[in-house]
This record gives C-alpha cells, sequence and structure tokens, in this order.
C-alpha cells in the first residue's frame, strides 16, 4: 500500500511526546506534530534534558517533527500592546522549543486569527467591523508574522493555515512569501460549510504552490464537523491530492484525525485513495 513520503499524525491525546515517537515508529508514520495547545506540549514544562533526550530519540527512531502553535484562543491580530507581546513572545518559545529539538529544519504553523465580531442590526454583513479596520489589522498581522519569521530562520519553517482567510489576510499572506512564509493547506478547510471549494484560497495555493510545506489531512460529515476519519466523510481528496502530486518538493502530510488510533485507521484509508488514483505524494 502507498503512503505519502513524508507522514505525521496530530498529537493531542498521547501521554508524553516520548510515547508518541514510539508509537510513530511502530505504526508506518515518519513524522509527529504535537499540537502546543494541549498544556504538557507548552515550551516551558519540556527541560533542556528532555529536549536533548527527544531530539535523540527522534534522531534514532527516524522520525521528523513538526509543530502546531495554539491557534483556538490566540490571534496574531490582537491589538491590545501588552496581549500581543505576550502572543508573540509565547510564539517564539514555540519556535524555540521546535528549533532545540528537531534534528534538522522543522516547521511550526500558526493560525493568522481574528479581528473581533460585532454583528449589526438586521440583515447586515457580519465581517463589517473588519473591514472597517483592515488596515489596522492587516498591519498588525504583517507586523507579527515578520517579527516572527525573524526569529524562525533559519532552521525553523513558519506556516500559516488557511483558517478565516479574509482578503486582506491573503494580501498579507502575498507580501510575506519571498521573505519565507510558508503555506499549510488543510484540504477539508478549503471548503466552505456548503462542501463547495473556496475558490480565493484555492488560487492562492495554486499561485504559490511551491511554498507548501504542509497539508493537513482529515474528514468532513455535515451532521457532526470536521476531523473526521478519512473515507467516513463527504471530502473529494482526489482535485486536491492529484495537484499536490505535481509538487517538485513533497510537504508533511499531518493527518489531523484523533486520537492516534484513528489517525491509523485514516492513513489505511489514505492509501487505498492513494492506489485508485495512481498518487505519489
Amino acid at each position: 500500500m502507498r503512503f505519502p513520503t513524508r507522514r505525521a499524525y496530530h498529537l493531542i491525546y498521547d501521554d508524553s511526546l516520548t510515547d508518541a515517537l514510539t508509537y510513530a515508529s511502530h505504526n508506518n508514520w515518519n513524522g509527529i506534530v504535537p499540537d502546543i495547545g494541549v498544556p504538557t506540549f507548552s515550551p516551558e514544562k519540556i527541560s533542556t534534558e528532555e529536549r536533548t533526550q527527544l531530539r535523540d530519540m527522534s534522531r534514532s527512531f527516524s522520525i521528523e517533527w513538526g509543530f502546531h502553535a495554539p491557534g483556538d484562543d490566540v490571534s496574531l491580530m490582537s491589538t491590545y500592546p501588552s496581549v500581543r507581546a505576550g502572543i508573540l513572545s509565547y510564539f517564539k518559545q514555540v519556535i524555540n522549543l521546535a528549533r532545540e529539538i528537531s534534528t534538522g529544519p522543522t516547521n511550526v504553523v500558526i493560525h493568522a486569527g481574528s479581528p473581533p465580531s460585532y454583528r449589526k442590526a438586521g440583515n447586515q454583513p457580519s465581517d463589517s467591523f473588519g473591514e472597517k479596520h483592515r488596515e489596522t489589522y492587516a498591519t498588525t498581522l504583517r507586523e507579527n508574522l515578520s517579527e516572527l519569521l525573524e526569529h524562525a530562520r533559519p532552521h525553523v519553517r513558519l506556516v500559516i493555515e488557511n483558517v478565516n482567510w479574509t482578503s486582506y489576510v491573503r494580501e498579507v499572506i502575498e507580501h510575506l512569501i519571498p521573505q519565507g512564509l510558508k503555506l499549510c493547506l488543510d484540504i477539508p478547510k478549503l471548503y466552505g460549510p456548503d462542501l463547495k471549494i473556496r475558490t480565493d484560497d484555492w488560487n492562492l495555493f495554486q499561485r504559490f504552490q511551491s511554498s507548501i510545506e504542509v497539508v493537513h489531512i482529515h474528514d468532513v460529515i455535515p451532521q457532526i464537523g470536521a476531523h473526521q476519519v478519512i473515507g467516513n466523510g463527504l471530502i473529494d481528496f482526489e482535485p486536491t491530492l492529484k495537484f499536490l502530486s505535481q509538487l517538485a518538493i513533497k510537504p508533511q502530510y499531518v493527518f489531523e484525525v484523533r486520537p492516534r488510533e484513528e489517525a491509523q485507521r485514516s492513513l489505511a484509508n489514505f492509501g487505498k485513495i492513494m492506489d485508485i488514483f495512481d498518487l505519489t505524494l
């Protein structure tokens, strides 16, 4: 059965990073991606000695790392000075952790975040507040990303995921790609609630395909939601996978299906999809 060249699972419910490395080495994975939103994976919880142990262990098992910065409860568009400074400081700690644990170049996936949302009465656009202040939020995002890019060079690649992209988020991304910003293509997030493709996001990925560093894989069951076992939902993977199979440099495929036993089922089902469409990823 075929598998992606670089394949990792998303660590959320694992007991420890050492346990995850062992599991990955025994189950056809060659990468793991801890989510730093998990309290026990927070950088201040991992000592210098543990970082050395994890680096040596991953080298021994030939397991590469990826990292996912917190995304659900922080925003790189936060304009509150002390909060903004705290977020940047913490994200730099995440980058330092990635650099110190990895045996070679690695990546940290981030979300842009969102501005506040204040609904107007009646049937008026709910994003009008963000649009009214778009220059403020675009500038904040651009400055924050630029600072993190500088901190990450040269060993850590900063990768932005297609989560709630707006027109000005895409503009910031295009501005920073020449500075080294990379892209994370979350395949199910390319689709709206109606399972129609988000054309503006898809066009950006097609135009900057050489910047795609990470691909997130999971499925969507409309009545339940995303992050379902591959093959149990309604996502049509064929068009995106055929596109990705043409990339000159293979991205890291991260299976965002939890817990890891379900990621394992997804990997097997994904291998069947690769066989059916005769794909090399």
